[in-house]
């Protein structure tokens, strides 16, 4: 498929680890390098940068009398424009890191509904933090943005990509690309869908 074809797909990125000196910000930077070789436009929701307090108000309890806080209104935003979601995770405990949960459990299982997601995750073990991904998909499920089957782990992080998020081998390269041929592949197909839906209303 030609760069041409594949433009006009916009993936919404969310960073999960809030942790300092993580190993989150080559993963990312690795992604959204791939991602844009192969014409996809990529906005980022970390929860490092949204920094948002545990859950006690999510975005649907507002009224129309009260202010969304700009933060939620603007990562409402990038979810809404999204054709698929890319969920960088990494594992801590062997669950899923409390900064994903947080940023996602903001929002409606309605604003993500009908697009899908593809799980990417990481680690400094040899597991590649896939016990985190099982979870991940438990969870992106019951929002109603389904994971495809091909889910990219990444262990031993630290010696597969720099800290510029540059890989180590072509072992990287390769692995990205095959989980992202995927994903595109769902969220064209669920875009028609949608717009036919759109078609009918």
């Amino acid at each position: 498929m030609s760069m041409a074809t594949r433009q006009g797909l916009r993936a919404c990125m969310f960073i999960g680890s809030a942790r300092e000196k993580r190993l989150g910000d080559r993963v990312s930077k690795f992604m959204i390098s791939q991602m844009k070789k192969t014409g996809w436009t990529v906005d980022v929701v970390d929860a490092a940068e949204a920094d948002l307090p545990v859950l006690k108000k999510p975005i649907f309890f507002y009224d129309k009398s009260e202010e969304v806080p700009e933060v939620l209104g603007s990562i409402l935003d990038k979810i809404k424009i999204a054709d698929a979601f890319v969920i960088v995770t990494c594992e801590y405990n062997h669950c899923l890191p409390p900064g994903l949960l947080n940023l996602i459990d903001h929002f409606a299982p309605s604003a993500y509904s009908k697009r899908p997601s593809g799980i990417v995750c990481y680690s400094p073990g040899m597991f590649g933090g896939i016990r985190a991904a099982m979870q991940a998909r438990c969870l992106l499920s019951e929002i109603n943005t389904v994971s495809i089957p091909n889910i990219f782990a990444i262990p031993k992080v630290n010696n597969c990509l720099d800290s510029d998020g540059n890989p180590t081998d072509d072992h990287m390269i390769s692995g990205a690309q095959k989980h992202l041929v995927e994903l595109e592949w769902y969220a064209r197909a669920l875009k028609v869908a949608r717009d036919a839906d759109n078609d009918k209303q």
